[in-house]
């Protein structure tokens, strides 16, 4: 009995600590569930690369996509997954440990989730989901008892990771420490080739009409930071894409072929796209057409 006692008791001063780790990390103060949801999220995908970093996992991959630039970066809105891009050739992904040390490093917080749904491979593109309860984890972070309300008990916080297994050659790499909210470190593709890879997804991630209201917001997030474009890392892209050839892109050629889309681009179904991700009060008024192709003017290539 008295062993029973002392193992709940340490149990409960593990979830006090734990609680206590979560609820001091800094917060915008809401009183609505999404916004908690979002920001919940974004912390358990900074737990989630401080266990990948404990795995040597970005000794063979790095983070590229608007994750990266929205915690290292300073990126004003939200990202749902984590993207990561093999960088070491012939190097398997190994889902089994990449899960022990997610789990283990969330565990630590007092968080019990886990690795699931492990999707097919898709050509290219290998992934899985980590997930948990959504009100336990918001609990945990301090949140108050009239929003966990507005949740639902059964809603689990997702995050989604997508490994490219295979990307052009021409990108660079860079790693960044973190000391707030983990400790860790992380191998990220660098400003330059992130630049590059979202101007080639503005190009050519579409169905139809349609684009990525995140896209265009990431872009236009570049160029107003005077942002260095990786242009041999676009262009192997788009020769991937058979857009170009080697050898053949220049700044005439990319703005037209930008001013091309754009014209092409659905703004309504881009910015409904985008709300999910952004407050209100930061969702544009002028994107169209001509807004885009004067901002692609403003591009810096090297």
């Amino acid at each position: 009995m008295q062993e029973r006692d002392d193992a709940e008791s340490l149990s409960e001063i593990i979830g006090r600590i734990s609680m206590s780790i979560l609820s001091t990390i800094e917060k915008e103060p809401t009183t609505e569930p999404d916004v908690a949801l979002n920001t919940a999220r974004e912390i358990i995908q900074e737990a989630i690369l401080s266990g990948l970093s404990r795995s040597n996992f970005f000794g063979h991959a790095a983070l590229q996509g608007g994750t990266s630039l929205r915690i290292f970066h300073g990126l004003d809105r939200f990202s749902e997954d984590l993207d990561f891009c093999v960088v070491e050739d012939g190097y398997e992904v190994d889902f089994d440990q990449m899960s022990d040390y997610i789990s283990n490093e969330l565990r630590s917080l007092g968080l019990e989730y886990h690795l699931d749904k492990v999707k097919r491979s898709d050509g290219n593109i290998t992934g899985c989901f980590i997930e948990g309860n959504a009100v336990e984890t918001l609990s945990l972070m301090g949140y108050q008892e009239k929003l966990l309300k507005q949740v639902h008990s059964n809603t689990l916080l997702k995050v989604k990771i997508d490994i490219d297994k295979e990307i052009p050659g021409g990108f660079g790499l860079e790693h960044i420490y973190k000391a707030y909210p983990f400790n860790y470190g992380a191998t990220l593709l660098d400003l330059p080739s992130l630049y590059a890879g979202k101007t080639s997804a503005v190009i050519t991630r579409h169905w139809g009409n349609r684009v990525k209201g995140r896209d265009l917001y990431d872009f236009e997030w570049y160029v107003n930071r005077e942002a260095v474009l990786n242009t041999r890392f676009l262009e192997n892209n788009l020769i991937w894409e058979g857009l170009v050839k080697e050898s053949e892109l220049n700044r005439d050629l990319l703005l037209s072929i930008l001013e091309e889309r754009f014209n092409k681009i659905d703004f309504d179904s881009a910015l409904s796209d985008l709300r999910a991700f952004v407050p209100s009060s930061k969702v544009p008024t002028d994107w169209n057409a001509e807004h885009f192709i004067e901002v692609s003017k403003r591009l810096i290539m090297k």
